[in-house]
């Protein structure tokens, strides 16, 4: 579980870089904190909430199948 979480942490980094956001930027979208944002993109959440993860995916725009594959 742990290498799919670093996974997604990877493409939702990717995708936030390419948006040009900062990890302050996403955190007060889907309002959580800028910690738990770098805990996320550096696979430290072993496994993050249904809802958190949607509410980044649709912030960032991404698709379901963006985030998992």
């Amino acid at each position: 579980m742990k290498k799919r979480s670093n996974n997604i942490g990877q493409r939702i980094r990717e995708k936030r870089l390419d948006l040009g956001w900062t990890q302050e930027r996403l955190a007060k979208a889907v309002r959580c904190s800028r910690v738990y944002v770098n805990k996320l993109e550096n696979a430290h959440v072993p496994s993050p909430g249904i809802k958190v993860l949607e509410k980044i995916r649709v912030r960032l725009g991404m698709s379901w199948e963006d985030l998992w594959k």
